[in-house]
């Protein structure tokens, strides 16, 4: 059994076989306008690598989306303590009528005993606004993934 924490405690089960629980964040910069912050959890499969995953998952939305648009060209860099590889894509979309932002950071976890023993999970943070991103906004994405620290102990005795 382990614990399993969340923003307003925690529970007691066995390790999820695969973890792809979804975090919704929703805040308000200083001048009042709303962004959200969404932090999910996706498997490669097979022989994919961090790029050829996020591509698919580009093409996905450029077949589902109504407006689908990229917006500046995918970029590859680390993050965090760990300095996790990252796959960097902005683009934007139509809901109701309106643009949407976001930006999407693809990270690689390391490999871990217990979550991640073939190395294929990610953990993936998008920035999402109705409008074109504030200094602010931005500057929050970019600390709360350079202060993301991986969990690199096991989870349970063995």
């Amino acid at each position: 059994m382990i614990t399993y924490p969340l923003l307003e405690g925690s529970f007691l089960t066995d390790i999820p076989v695969i973890d792809v629980s979804i975090n919704v964040l929703r805040f308000r910069d200083p001048d009042g306008k709303e962004y959200n912050i969404l932090i999910n959890r996706a498997l490669m499969m097979g022989d994919q690598t961090l790029v050829t995953f996020c591509e698919k998952q580009v093409q996905t939305m450029e077949n589902t989306l109504p407006g689908f648009q990229n917006e500046g060209k995918q970029i590859e860099h680390k993050i965090g303590e760990a300095q996790l590889p990252v796959v960097q894509v902005a683009h934007r979309y139509l809901e109701d009528g309106k643009y949407v932002r976001q930006v999407q950071s693809y990270a690689q976890l390391p490999k871990h005993p217990d979550y991640n023993p073939e190395n294929k999970m990610l953990i993936i943070f998008t920035l999402i606004s109705n409008e074109d991103f504030t200094e602010f906004q931005r500057q929050h994405y970019i600390q709360v993934m350079n202060s993301f620290k991986t969990n690199d102990k096991p989870l349970k005795a063995k």
